[in-house]
């Protein structure tokens, strides 16, 4: 019996298909579509019934599946759904280098850029990450630069970044289908400015001394894809505070959809074209008819206690 990851659909990762593509074998692909559609496991008999082939050509077709690294009749399912790769052992990890794999210098470059030596458990795990996603090595060194640049940048210098942080990080690149050193350099100039944009949103959003929460950076990082700026976030936070008394995402959300409906993405644009302005409560009403400077810092104060309450 040999399996594969369990499927709730037949959906393929970017790197599976590439190495489907590169097989060029008919047999092959048709035979992992179907293990798919199958939760995961078969029987060569099943297998032959169903896809009209003789035993000695689904064999041939596993044969070719395990030699590509996409079947395996020892190893556990790999978990997609969870970004995890199989869990090897200590004898497959010397059989590849008794094999004379490149994997023993990966490792060296790797233990060379996180500054530590991998444990054996790591050195379990980085195979799994090096055997079954197929990054090139000079693309999983990169990949391992910007996690550990990552690390120390939210958590200081010192901090290295766990393997299970670099195995999730390479599940993440690998659907991204970054498999080139061009690949890798553009996407990290991608980051770098999506975290500078990023980084005027929060200021204009009255968020100093935290990182944003996942759920509050799909929010901005929908926002700056829209093509808004931190001008047109502030008159948002503004009319969402007048209208719901905190910072409300969701609130806010749906005015900047609305503006990026009507093509208005500038403060310019918004003051122009969006004629419909937010109800003021009796309260502001009566005390002002247009914030100062100062009751915009204090209500940045008010909006950033009422955050922390909520966190």
């Amino acid at each position: 019996m040999s399996f594969l990851p369990t499927a709730k659909g037949v959906s393929i990762s970017a790197s599976a298909a590439q190495t489907l593509l590169r097989l060029g074998n008919g047999d092959a692909a048709l035979l992992y579509i179907w293990i798919l559609q199958n939760s995961g496991r078969f029987s060569p008999a099943d297998a032959a019934a169903a896809l009209s082939r003789t035993q000695a050509e689904i064999e041939s077709a596993v044969a070719a599946l395990a030699a590509a690294g996409l079947l395996t009749a020892s190893a556990p399912p790999m978990n997609e759904c969870a970004d995890e790769t199989r869990e090897y052992t200590a004898a497959d990890i010397k059989n590849e280098l008794q094999n004379g794999s490149d994997f023993r210098i990966l490792v060296d470059e790797a233990q060379a850029l996180l500054g530590k030596v991998l444990s054996s458990g790591d050195l379990i795990k980085f195979f799994g990450i090096y055997n079954d996603l197929h990054l090139p090595s000079e693309v999983l060194l990169q990949l391992i630069g910007y996690c550990a640049e990552e690390c120390r940048r939210r958590y200081g210098s010192g901090r290295v970044p766990t393997m299970r942080y670099i195995e999730k990080t390479a599940f993440a690149w690998e659907r991204e289908g970054i498999f080139s050193i061009d690949d890798a350099e553009a996407y990290l100039k991608r980051v770098s400015r999506l975290r500078s944009a990023t980084g005027e949103l929060k200021s204009a959003l009255g968020i100093y001394d935290r990182d944003l929460t996942q759920t509050e950076r799909k929010y901005v990082e929908s926002w700056l894809d829209m093509g808004f700026n931190a001008d047109a976030v502030e008159i948002a936070l503004d009319r969402t505070a007048i209208k719901t008394g905190k910072l409300s995402w969701g609130y806010m959300d749906s005015i900047m959809r609305s503006w990026h409906e009507k093509g208005l993405h500038t403060a310019a644009q918004i003051e122009k074209g969006d004629k419909r302005r937010a109800k003021k409560t009796p309260e502001a009403t009566a005390a002002q008819t247009a914030p100062n400077a100062a009751d915009i810092e204090r209500m940045r104060r008010m909006l950033r206690k009422i955050d922390e309450q909520e966190d």
